[in-house]
């Protein structure tokens, strides 16, 4: 698909004659001149309209240059990208997950989209930027944030986020903007936290951890498990003599001996 944004140099006829030789493979839309390249942004959404195109497409060519890139700041700031509030943004990636929801072949590529959108788009909303607004509008995106947790099953990608953001969300989805600015103030300051063990497992040591106000979860704190490891029990003198004084060969055929194996057993758990 491709826009013609009030071309006013011939580029409009060169679309429909590619779009007239190619049909069902090349579209052209028209529309009038916005003044800048956002106009596509503005009328259709950006990344949906993206997203849907490249969910729908058989093929995907992608051609990236400096020349293909002309970026305008609107005289007003009028460019949607320059206007869109928080709440815009929110409900923007919304539209996106839900083409997702419709258009994705499986699975495993709505689980791509799903993450790519829980991991950065959203928890890169509750960042320092959240820390500006008033506390009505941080209460909204709280309960827009969980509305979209819900509503897209965001719970079964965790495993594929950072820590950072799977806690950030949860505090968003619990309603708890106090502790969520907390979270982000701690990040800012401190970056890493520091890793607790419990266990064979580690947890990253936010101050959340563990905070009986906030009930939230350990595993959204986990960043990882050590393997088992069977323990080895020592040798006891007699079996070390056994092993050292008898060949290999002939203990596997004493051991294939029903009398030898009873034997044994009796002596050290049939281990000889």
């Amino acid at each position: 698909m491709a826009v013609d944004d009030g071309s006013a140099d011939g580029g409009e006829a060169l679309l429909d004659e590619y779009a007239a030789r190619h049909p069902g493979l090349f579209r052209a839309v028209h529309q009038p001149d916005s003044d800048g390249p956002a106009a596509s942004a503005d009328a259709w959404g950006p990344e949906p309209f993206t997203s849907e195109a490249c969910l729908r497409a058989g093929r995907v060519s992608v051609l990236a240059d400096y020349d293909c890139c002309v970026p305008a700041l609107r005289e007003d700031l009028g460019n949607v990208t320059e206007r869109a509030g928080v709440l815009d943004r929110l409900r923007g990636i919304a539209v996106l997950q839900q083409v997702a929801v419709e258009l994705a072949v499986d699975e495993e590529e709505l689980d791509d989209i799903r993450a790519r959108g829980f991991a950065w788009d959203v928890p890169r909303l509750l960042q320092d930027g959240f820390l500006l607004l008033d506390d009505g509008l941080q209460r909204r995106v709280c309960e827009e944030v969980g509305r979209m947790i819900e509503r897209f099953d965001a719970r079964t990608v965790y495993h594929r986020l950072p820590v950072a953001a799977r806690v950030r969300l949860e505090l968003a989805a619990a309603a708890r903007p106090e502790a969520l600015r907390d979270q982000i103030r701690y990040e800012a300051a401190h970056g890493e936290p520091p890793a607790v063990a419990d266990g064979r497992r580690r947890y990253a040591g936010y101050p959340a951890f563990r905070d009986a106000r906030l009930g939230l979860p350990d595993g959204l704190f986990l960043l990882g498990e050590e393997p088992m490891v069977e323990a080895v029990v020592p040798l006891n003198a007699a079996q070390q003599l056994w092993r050292g004084v008898v060949p290999e060969r002939l203990r596997r055929g004493l051991r294939r001996s029903t009398v030898w194996r009873r034997l044994a057993n009796s002596v050290n758990g049939g281990r000889g």
